[in-house]
Formats: structure tokens, C-alpha cells, sequence
């Protein structure tokens, strides 16, 4: 998913919850690290959601959790985070959803998202 993640793990170096969240997630707790993830995410100052959208293509959230993330992320579409829709494409992509991937990664290009270029390339080349 890109560049943002050592940026957020920078920015998380100092962040116990983070921290936190990462140990739920490496003891396979999916439910506790995503709760964990959300929280930090839902009202941060540049949310990208990429934790949750990792865990989402792991295959490590349930039903009712893509939920949760897709109405986030759809919050995020309407405040043209750039990140977080580009997260959002490539999580809809790996879900063969090509039409909600490909408006979200064009969305993504036009708010200047280098890798969203690359992403819709590969997305289209799949079929």
C-alpha cells in the first residue's frame, strides 16, 4: 500500500496504543487489534487507514468489521483524503469490486497520489 506505512510507523513511534495494537495483531487477537487500529485512526489528523485495510486483505476481518472500515473510509472519500481513498482502491481491488477500485484509484491520481497511477494499472491489467 505504499509509502504512508513507514510514515505512520514513524509517527506511531511514540504511541503505546499503537504499540499495543501491533502485539494484538502479532498474537493473532484480530478483533482487539483492529478496535485498537480504529482508534487511532477515526479522528487523527491525516488518517490513512492502513492497518485495518492491511488486515482487511489479510483476511484477518470480519463481515461486520469491513463494515465498519468501508463506512470510514467512505467519511474519508468525502473529505478527499487522498491516502485513505488510494487504501480504499487498493482494498476494493483485492475484493474484485474493479468499479468502486477504479473511480476510488482514479479519485486517488487526481488528488495526486503517485502509486494510485501504478495501482490502477495493474487493477485493469487483471481484468
Amino acid at each position: 500500500m505504499g509509502t504512508n506505512s513507514s510514515l505512520i510507523e514513524a509517527l506511531a513511534m511514540d504511541n503505546s496504543d499503537f504499540y499495543q495494537a501491533e502485539h494484538y495483531l502479532k498474537l493473532g487477537l484480530y478483533p482487539q487489534a483492529f478496535e485498537a487500529f480504529m482508534a487511532l485512526e477515526v479522528g487523527s489528523f491525516e488518517c490513512t487507514f492502513l492497518k485495518p485495510c492491511m488486515m482487511a486483505m489479510d483476511g484477518q476481518l470480519n463481515q461486520a468489521q469491513l463494515d465498519v472500515l468501508f463506512n470510514e473510509l467512505e467519511r474519508e472519500v468525502k473529505n478527499k483524503n487522498p491516502q485513505a481513498i488510494y487504501n480504499y482502491g487498493v482494498v476494493k481491488g483485492h475484493f474484485r469490486d474493479i468499479a468502486k477500485a477504479t473511480s476510488l484509484l482514479q479519485l486517488a491520481m487526481d488528488l495526486n497520489v503517485l502509486e494510485a497511477r501504478g495501482a490502477l494499472s495493474r487493477l485493469l491489467m487483471k481484468g
